[in-house]
């Protein structure tokens, strides 16, 4: 491959890659039920509620899943794995892009979730009590899948072990369910 395909697969992976994180952080905060005031929060709907209104019109959102943020996020992965693998002249088996495309968003959601959840351990050492939008945002974001480990492993002596549960438990996601799907996508693209 040339240099200049070189770099514009860069560019169109970055394109992809902040419409796609967009998308799910929209898809994650209703989900989770981050407060919809924060201004994070705000923001991520400010720039994605233009590109998801035509599709609200074609597909309701139920209790908790924003299905339009879910299929423009998986629409969007297809897309761009699709235009990458025509640039680089490889085989686009269809049902191959889609088990790679749900995986890389399985994946982006458990690199959000890792990071996130790590951020607030670290971040409890220095200020535990913060009040910034950014950590109250994160907390929320985390909330849902730390409440039930905590209920199971209580603080013990004032030390909360549940985030490292949360981490190892993401992990072994990743390893259990993630890389399988990703190596069934990768067999069939050959």
């Amino acid at each position: 491959m040339s240099h200049t395909s070189n770099a514009g697969i860069f560019l169109l992976q970055a394109l992809f890659g902040i419409l796609i994180l967009l998308m799910l952080l929209r898809f994650l905060f209703q989900l989770m039920r981050v407060d919809y005031y924060n201004p994070i929060s705000q923001m991520v709907s400010r720039f994605s509620d233009p590109i998801l209104a035509p599709l609200r019109r074609i597909l309701p959102s139920g209790h908790r899943i924003d299905s339009a943020s879910l299929v423009l996020l998986l629409l969007l992965q297809y897309i761009q794995l699709l235009t990458i693998t025509q640039i680089r002249d490889l085989n686009a088996n269809p049902l191959g892009l889609a088990l790679l495309a749900g995986s890389e968003i399985l994946s982006l959601i458990t690199s959000i979730l890792f990071w996130s959840i790590l951020v607030l351990a670290v971040l409890s050492w220095f200020q535990p009590r913060a009040h910034h939008p950014g950590i109250i945002m994160l907390s929320q974001l985390t909330e849902p899948l730390m409440q039930p480990i905590r209920r199971l492993v209580p603080a013990s002596g004032g030390v909360d072990f549940s985030p490292i549960i949360a981490l190892l438990g993401i992990k072994l996601a990743e390893f259990i369910v993630i890389a399988p799907v990703r190596d069934l996508a990768a067999h069939l693209l050959r």
